[in-house]
Formats: C-alpha cells, sequence, structure tokens
C-alpha cells in the first residue's frame, strides 16, 4: 500500500475537527477559560492521530540495491490507436 499525503491530511483533518468540536464548549465567549490554547492542543493531537493512522498500514518500503546498471535503449511508441509512431531512447536500470 502507497503512502498517500492527501489521506493523511483529510484523516487529521477530520480527527482535528472532532476533537475540537468535542472540546469546545457551547459558548465560546468564557472568561478566565483557556479556549485557544485547548483548540490548538486538540488540533495538534488530531493531526498527529491522523498521521499515526493513516501511516499504521504502510509496510516497509521496496528494497533498493543503490546504484545499478543502466543503459539506454530504443523502445517503440504508439499512439492512442495502437499504430506504431516511432521509437524513442528510454533509461533502463537493473
Amino acid at each position: 500500500m502507497k503512502f498517500s499525503m492527501r489521506k493523511s491530511l483529510l484523516g487529521g483533518l477530520a480527527a482535528a475537527a472532532l476533537v475540537t468540536a468535542a472540546a469546545t464548549p457551547a459558548s465560546a465567549y468564557c472568561p478566565g477559560c483557556w479556549v485557544g490554547p485547548g483548540v490548538a492542543a486538540g488540533v495538534i493531537g488530531g493531526m498527529a492521530l491522523g498521521a499515526a493512522a493513516a501511516g499504521a498500514a504502510n509496510g516497509p518500503g521496496p528494497y533498493y540495491d543503490g546504484p545499478g546498471e543502466c543503459w539506454m535503449e530504443r523502445r517503440p511508441m504508439y499512439d492512442e490507436y495502437g499504430n506504431f509512431i516511432g521509437r524513442r531512447r528510454v533509461r533502463v536500470c537493473r
């Protein structure tokens, strides 16, 4: 499974919205209360939980052995109808 930054951010924002909605009192005006830092902590905590949940399913990345042997090959090119239109040079690595 590939890492998706979009899914991670959306998950973090959804979690932040839920935490903020649950932590914010019905009336945002509360003299003497620290609503601002509470909301900020909820947003940061929600993003951290969302990022952890989104990244939990990802396993280790593909095995990479370092720079291998590379060469240039000429490969055929086809248009959207399957007609041969020429060749192009492509870098191929092992």
